[in-house]
């Protein structure tokens, strides 16, 4: 069995998520590691041309894009809405995001809290069935 994965580690932005108010104004810090799953026999792995693979800076300007100009008072909804984007694109079958917010409201203070989604392309279809 082929699988192949893009991996995206510790992809930084300053975004504008989180229940208290303060931070949907202010904003804070946040990180994101993305394990992307796609077709194992993409032609690039044979031909060495970006054209027939799928351009990991197209995936990392996507996250970017979702994390820096959306506001949503859950991690959990942003990660879910980064899942989804990347399953809306071409030959890509699962989508594994953790998204980590700099927190300092906790104590004892962690530097990072974090939540992590995984959703296959069978189920962003399932559930796009059902919105």
């Amino acid at each position: 069995m082929k699988t192949s994965q893009i991996l995206i580690k510790d992809l930084k932005f300053y975004g504008f998520h989180g229940v208290y108010p303060e931070e949907q104004v202010v904003g804070t810090t946040f990180r994101v590691d993305a394990q992307i799953t796609i077709d194992p026999d993409l032609k690039g792995f044979e031909t060495d041309q970006l054209d027939d693979t799928l351009n990991y800076e197209r995936l990392v300007e996507k996250l970017l894009q979702i994390g820096t100009t959306q506001k949503y008072r859950l991690i959990e909804r942003l990660a879910d809405e980064m899942a989804r984007a990347m399953l809306a694109f071409p030959n890509v079958h699962q989508a594994d995001i953790t998204v980590y917010k700099s927190v300092n409201r906790l104590t004892p203070e962690p530097q990072w809290i974090g939540i992590r989604r995984i959703l296959e392309s069978c189920d962003a279809e399932a559930a796009s069935a059902h919105a």
